[in-house]
């Protein structure tokens, strides 16, 4: 269990490949209430876990309070999408229930979208359960658009970092 830790600070750091057992419960956790769109048994998810980490170490940002591991996100710089061409596919963004609503999750989401343009991406891409209406308001109040459905249970959202960028 994670509790408050006093006023501590959350930093953002990119992650280890030794935070990821940490990582398991942050994301079973965070997966309350939205099983089907997670892996449920250990080994799947710690596969997971690895397969995220391992496929672009310098992508894999998490936050934490106090030495403790609250959340993570995933992204992946030279993904390719047929519409789009090469994007910044964040494939991941969990956070620790007792910490959600106080700025983690746009924390992790602020690294992932500067990962992405350092590295020459116009776009960042993600694909959110269909039926996880919280999730889908807060992409969209940061800026991404749904652009469609996959099988009836994912929504696909594009955020333009160009359009940012000018707007600034």
């Amino acid at each position: 269990m994670i509790g408050a830790i006093g006023p501590q600070p959350i930093t953002v750091r990119r992650g280890r490949v030794e935070d990821l057992d940490q990582l398991e419960d942050v994301y079973r956790q965070a997966y309350r209430g939205l099983e089907e769109y997670a892996d449920t048994t250990t080994f799947r998810i710690r596969n997971y876990l690895n397969w995220l980490y391992s496929g672009e170490p310098e992508g894999f940002f998490v936050a934490e309070v106090g030495g403790q591991l609250i959340g993570f996100v995933s992204i992946h710089a030279e993904w390719w999408d047929k519409r789009l061409g090469e994007t910044g596919e964040i494939h991941e963004i969990c956070v620790h229930p007792e910490w959600k609503g106080k700025g983690v999750g746009r924390k992790l989401l602020e690294a992932a979208i500067a990962y992405a343009r350092q590295r020459g991406r116009r776009y960042v891409s993600l694909w959110v359960g269909e039926r996880n209406w919280h999730a889908r308001r807060w992409y969209r109040g940061l800026g991404f658009e749904e652009c469609g459905v996959q099988h009836g249970e994912w929504v696909r959202m594009i955020k333009s970092l160009e359009a940012e960028a000018y707007a600034q």
